[in-house]
């Protein structure tokens, strides 16, 4: 007689190949992945104040936004004129991929959550296909 396929093992063989190739697509991503293109666009570029919670700039063991504060830094335009620096002359560009890297490591982790319930059903099935007697009906049986 015919071994019939049932519930957890459809259900193994289904959730394994979904499961697994999202996980996999996913942590690869995050490993693997473009890590220079998610800066901020130049056209959005935050002024400094907006920045400080992300980092700090020191001018000799000063912030820069007390230079800027007293006025102390200069700069050179192209037709070699000096000027004062100000705060509207500084604007930031952050990369964001170390939270777009977290992003993709948390799916990757619940996809991997998913794809080792999906391997125990594939296996709980396997042993219950291999284990089954002929003449015993199972509940749940698919096909």
């Amino acid at each position: 007689m015919r071994k019939k396929i049932n519930a957890l093992l459809l259900i193994g063989i289904i959730g394994s190949v979904v499961c697994g190739s999202h996980f996999a697509v996913t942590y690869g991503r995050a490993l693997w992945g473009p890590s220079d293109i998610w800066w901020t666009p130049i056209s959005m570029a935050l002024p400094l104040d907006e920045t400080t919670q992300e980092f700090n700039i020191l001018v000799s063991n000063e912030l820069l936004q007390d230079h800027l504060k007293r006025r102390s830094l200069t700069a050179t335009d192209l037709e070699g004129k000096s000027y004062q620096v100000v705060s509207d002359d500084i604007e930031v560009r952050l990369n964001n991929w170390h939270k777009v890297k977290a992003s993709f490591l948390h799916s990757a982790v619940f996809a991997a959550f998913m794809l080792g319930v999906s391997i125990t059903c594939l296996i709980l099935g396997a042993v219950q296909v291999l284990t089954r007697r002929d003449g015993r009906k199972e509940t749940g049986e698919l096909l």
